[in-house]
């Protein structure tokens, strides 16, 4: 993975992090194993449509757009499976409608486990999820960006 990648994500998320924002750790794992699949639009689909579409779904109605903001990396896992990582980042006044002091928001946490089954617009299943608030934007960027076959979503 090109290096800039990392520096671009740190940069972006240490920026939103020092401004008081929510910033969330997200992973979303699945049972692709197929390189070409994992490359295609309707694998992307994942994270950019049905993904953000549930996100958005607990922010205010007319900030949906400019309340969050995200960017991932699919990456395949040591067991060959591929799978995202990524940051979201909100607003601290919208922060409780995503992450609460006892976790993720419990109709988030219900939306993502419906991902679990592949249904009939979402062309695979996400069989595990992980979204948490950052710990360190550096390590979590370094981390995610270090397999050079990683796709990145903003390159």
């Amino acid at each position: 993975m090109n290096p800039n990648t990392s520096n671009h994500l740190i940069e972006r998320f240490q920026c939103y992090l020092d401004q008081g924002h929510l910033v969330l750790t997200a992973t979303l794992s699945t049972y692709v194993t197929s390189d070409a699949f994992a490359k295609s639009e309707p694998f992307r689909s994942i994270w950019d449509k049905h993904f953000m579409e549930k996100v958005k779904k607990r922010l205010p109605v007319g900030n949906r757009e400019t309340t969050v903001d995200y960017e991932y990396i699919v990456q395949r896992s040591p067991d060959g499976y591929w799978h995202f990582h990524g940051f979201l980042a909100t607003p601290a006044p919208y922060a409780d409608r995503l992450w609460t002091s006892s976790g993720l928001n419990r109709h988030l946490r219900n939306d993502l486990e419906s991902f679990r089954r592949a249904g009939i617009y979402r062309p695979c299943c996400v069989n595990s999820f992980a979204i948490e608030p950052v710990q360190k934007v550096v390590a979590w960027s370094t981390y995610i960006t270090r397999d050079a076959d990683s796709i990145s979503s903003f390159l």
